[in-house]
């Protein structure tokens, strides 16, 4: 059998980059997911403050992942549309954002697909 020796050398920087911006990423989304959802609009605030993400799709997964009541998500989804930050006046025939909400089989798919990534990336 062969010594095995260390390597020495670095990682590429932008291998480096991608793996730090994705952990920034699942963090933000632990502090999201475990921060108290009382009182609704600090909560609605903080994920668009940590995640700035205007997808209502991200943020009904979010609301799935604290286990969240469909009752109560529907409130907090129309306070996260409400919230949403107004794009410049002259973003007139740009990508709108849909707000359809998904079904629950699609939802479900998503979040699987979710937990596959993660666990897959672990």
């Amino acid at each position: 059998m062969y010594p095995t020796t260390p390597v020495l050398r670095k990682a590429p920087a932008s291998y480096t980059k991608i793996v730090v911006k994705g952990m920034t990423r699942a963090e933000m989304i632990l502090k999201v997911v475990m921060a108290p959802h009382e009182p609704p609009v600090v909560f609605v605030d903080n994920y668009i403050k940590l995640l700035a993400d205007g997808n209502p799709e991200t943020f009904q997964k979010i609301l799935d992942m604290k286990g969240l009541k469909r009752s109560e998500q529907s409130s907090m989804l129309e306070l996260f549309r409400q919230r949403l930050p107004t794009p410049p006046s002259g973003a007139d025939g740009g990508p709108s954002l849909s707000f359809s909400t998904p079904t629950p089989e699609q939802e479900s798919s998503r979040i699987r697909k979710l937990e596959k990534l993660i666990k897959k990336r672990l």
